[in-house]
């Protein structure tokens, strides 16, 4: 009787627990997939809007697009675009698909339109939205908006298209503990953490109710179908905390039972029980109560820490769509980039020391030799110290500028840039001369001041580089009325005629495409113009370009304050 009293109660518990945490299991699932299709919606919005601003720009509604010179004017504008907004693709098609002008990434083939969808350009042609996943022809994947160029003089119904990269999806779902996928309008997976899942028919993984409930605490499943978008939502979450659970429920209930049972059988058997035996179980019931609330408050800490992550993913999205909007840095980061080449090989050597030492150590102790040992772990050390100088410099340029000013030596920004343009100089044999007054002051910011000089030395490497000549930096110092002027020479082949002029503008560049952005010039000029100066550019005497920094002198009591 004792044993089926305790298998009763323990069954009754268990399928109450287990009908309660498959309820809360189910609403869990329900709430995540809400939020991973929010946030899928967020992310598509970052772009699709673009279609829709592209094709409102005057540029676009009056260009001459019948001929191929109107297309040629307008691709400078599309692959400004496409640039600013990391897009795969940035194109302007006729409803049969047919490529007017278009600007793309480097990851992409150029020039390919096949990928867009016949009913993606109807609905786009037809003054709506048109969007589908598209897979390129080297494999690569991103999903497509398209729409109609607004009526203009010269319009006749082409179409505009972006193309936007899915890495910054995926990156996302690879965070998340449940499996996520997302199908396209064919049912075919185009984005998920599972790498197996990429271009199966989602149905392959699909699993009806009836299936997923003739195990106890099988995987659940949710989808969602959104019909505007194209695209189909699946999630799989594991039930293995709804089982631990169950399973907890379970021996409570046993144990309680047994408990009450045993001193029922005893109380009938004795009639009597001390108070000490009462002690007991109210002691044993109360530490059962205690266990079930410190772990139902463990399972309430465990949700409010997967909301808590949520939200700061999403806060952390937010950031990252806000990082495109900083130019200034984006520029100070293509000096980074541009320098990064040099610095890993001066990173080699030690590096390659490092590993050398590393394993000589490993065989001294696998002989129990620890004086060697210690002696090649000293030499790891110091080439980890050698490293740690080599990138101290880089890495305070890299960070965000103070934006205040103040007065500074020009000695100290330009002892920077050439400290940290040194290994870059050593490699292509360049050579450099410093002849200014290390008492020279004005007011500005030194991190700012040495993203200056280092875009203009940069500048100078490449102008020689693309012409193979040894180069030779210059730079002294004179002073002009009420302004000091500091000239950086090289001895390049210099600017012709028709580029002085823009050399200065945004997004304009001198070098080869893929070879630089077109902003450190443009963000240097800015930089001096908020120091109260200004950045000009001379012909070189014989030949080589001249840039001057021409900065207000301190008044004496500027230089006392």
């Amino acid at each position: 009787m004792l044993a089926g009293l305790v298998a009763l109660v323990t069954f009754i518990a268990v399928q109450l627990a287990r009908i309660d945490a498959e309820e809360e299991l189910d609403f869990e699932l329900a709430r995540a997939t809400e939020t991973y299709a929010a946030s899928l919606e967020a992310w598509q919005q970052q772009y699709w809007a673009l279609a829709a601003i592209y094709a409102e720009d005057p540029a676009l509604r009056y260009a001459n697009l019948r001929n191929g010179e109107g297309a040629q004017a307008i691709l400078p504008r599309l692959t400004r675009w496409n640039s600013a907004t990391a897009s795969q693709a940035t194109m302007i098609v006729r409803p049969d698909g047919a490529l007017v002008a278009g600007a793309f990434s480097s990851t992409v083939p150029e020039g390919e339109t096949r990928i867009l969808g016949a009913q993606m350009l109807r609905t786009a042609a037809n003054g709506g939205l048109g969007r589908s996943f598209v897979t390129w022809s080297n494999g690569q994947r991103g999903y497509a908006f398209a729409f109609e160029v607004a009526d203009g003089a010269q319009a006749e119904g082409e179409i505009v298209v972006v193309v936007a990269p899915l890495s910054e999806l995926e990156q996302y779902l690879q965070l998340q503990s449940d499996t996520v996928l997302v199908a396209d309008r064919n049912g075919i997976v185009a984005v998920a953490n599972r790498r197996d899942a990429i271009g199966r028919p989602i149905e392959d993984f699909a699993t009806t109710p009836e299936e997923a409930r003739k195990l106890a605490f099988a995987p659940r499943q949710s989808r969602l179908i959104n019909s505007r978008n194209g695209w189909t939502l699946s999630v799989f979450r594991s039930s293995q905390d709804a089982a631990q659970y169950v399973s907890l429920v379970g021996w409570l209930a046993a144990s309680g039972t047994f408990a009450i049972a045993l001193f029922a059988l005893l109380l009938l058997s004795r009639r009597a029980a001390d108070k000490e035996r009462l002690a007991l179980q109210r002691s044993m019931r109360i530490e059962l109560e205690e266990t079930v609330e410190r772990r139902t408050a463990e399972m309430r800490e465990a949700n409010r820490h997967l909301h808590e992550e949520i939200e700061r993913r999403q806060k952390i999205e937010q950031d990252l769509r806000n990082t495109h909007l900083e130019l200034t840095q984006a520029a100070k980061l293509a000096s980074v980039g541009q320098m990064s080449a040099v610095v890993s090989h001066e990173l080699n050597q030690p590096l390659t020391a490092i590993r050398s030492n590393a394993e000589m150590a490993r065989e001294y102790l696998d002989r129990h030799d620890e004086d060697k040992a210690i002696a090649k772990i000293s030499t790891i050390l110091d080439m980890s110290d050698r490293i740690a100088r080599l990138t101290k410099r880089l890495l305070n340029f890299s960070r965000q500028p103070r934006s205040d000013s103040y007065v500074i030596a020009l000695s100290l920004p330009l002892e920077d840039a050439f400290g940290i343009m040194e290994p870059r100089m050593q490699k292509e044999d360049a050579t450099y001369a410093v002849n200014i007054d290390a008492d020279l002051l004005v007011m500005g910011g030194r991190n700012r001041l040495s993203q200056v000089f280092i875009n203009l030395v940069a500048n100078a490497l490449d102008a020689c580089a693309s012409h193979d000549i040894p180069c030779h930096v210059d730079v002294r110092s004179q002073r002009v009325e009420n302004r000091i002027e500091v000239l950086v020479s090289d001895n390049g082949p210099g600017i012709s005629q028709e580029q002085e002029g823009r050399i200065f503008e945004a997004f304009f560049s001198t070098k080869p495409r893929g070879k630089g952005l077109g902003l450190g010039l443009s963000v240097s000029a800015k930089i001096i113009s908020e120091f109260g100066g200004e950045l000009l550019y001379r012909r070189g005497q014989n030949g080589g370009s001249v840039f001057v920094v021409a900065m207000p002198a301190l008044t004496q009591k500027e230089r006392v304050s």
